[in-house]
């Protein structure tokens, strides 16, 4: 049985690429823009979802201040045996048959580039998150600060929801934990048995509204204090429940999601 070459394996040029970048002080857009190509591309470069056509390659290695065989450094054949026959195909053909399969190939790039591009528009949604957090205890500041966002998976959560935020504390275990987000729908009241956030003379908190319309915290080990008569409080949201790990944007697709949802970034952080 032939033996596997771990450092073929291993070899990524999207990781050679973006240490070069990096060396050469060049932002994503920096070298897109140099290249005149799109963000989107040199994101896909330095993901390994594509690479870049032969034509761009001289450029592209001047521009770095790398050489040809160190961008493709530990490269080696192909492991797949369909990509090294393509390969060893490719080499046969006259230099105008190499022209036509590149402008097959990037044809077939821009192809799948788009595609991708819109099943994660229609998979995820920009969401904004609230800013500092809500305390499962005695309360946090809330920050002057604007939202934030984040990238969360279409569903029937984060469809109805206005925002997640960070929870601090222990007091909502086992239903909430410390350091987890929550989805929350924008609310002014809440009935009993709902969750939800509000701010307090001391902080944003997150509890549980009782049948007698007061507040408490679900862990009995932790409970929340009756606050004065004249104390203030204000519900800004009911909860809806947990931010699973499943909802959250990979980071190989961050870049692109920030591409695909510029205008809608814009428009939140700076109303």
């Amino acid at each position: 049985m032939a033996q596997k070459n771990p450092e073929r394996e291993a070899f990524r040029l999207g990781k050679v690429l973006r240490e070069y970048r990096k060396k050469a002080a060049l932002s994503q857009q920096d070298l897109a823009e140099r290249l005149s190509v799109t963000r989107n591309t040199v994101v896909n470069w330095e993901n390994d979802r594509s690479r870049p056509d032969y034509t761009t390659i001289p450029a592209l290695c001047a521009l770095l201040g790398v050489p040809v065989q160190e961008l493709f450094r530990g490269a080696g054949e192909p492991a797949d045996p369909l990509e090294g026959r393509v390969m060893r195909h490719f080499r046969l053909l006259s230099p105008g048959g190499r022209r036509v399969v590149d402008q097959m190939i990037s044809a077939l790039l821009r192809e799948e580039e788009s595609r991708q591009s819109a099943a994660l528009r229609e998979n995820f949604l920009l969401v904004p998150v609230r800013p500092g957090t809500v305390a499962a205890g005695l309360g946090d500041e809330v920050p002057a600060e604007g939202p934030g966002y984040a990238f969360l998976r279409r569903n029937s959560l984060s469809e109805r929801a206005d925002g997640v935020v960070r929870v601090r504390g222990e007091s909502m275990e086992p239903v909430y934990h410390d350091q987890e987000y929550v989805y929350f729908r924008s609310a002014a009241d809440a009935r009993p048995g709902e969750d939800v956030i509000v701010d307090t003379d001391g902080g944003a908190v997150i509890k549980r509204v009782s049948p007698e319309h007061t507040l408490f915290s679900v862990n009995p080990a932790l409970p929340y204090p009756d606050p004065a008569e004249d104390a203030y409080l204000v519900i800004r949201g009911v909860v809806l429940g947990a931010v699973p790990d499943s909802d959250r944007a990979a980071a190989k697709d961050a870049a692109l999601l920030e591409e695909l949802f510029a205008d809608e970034i814009r428009a939140l952080t700076e109303a």
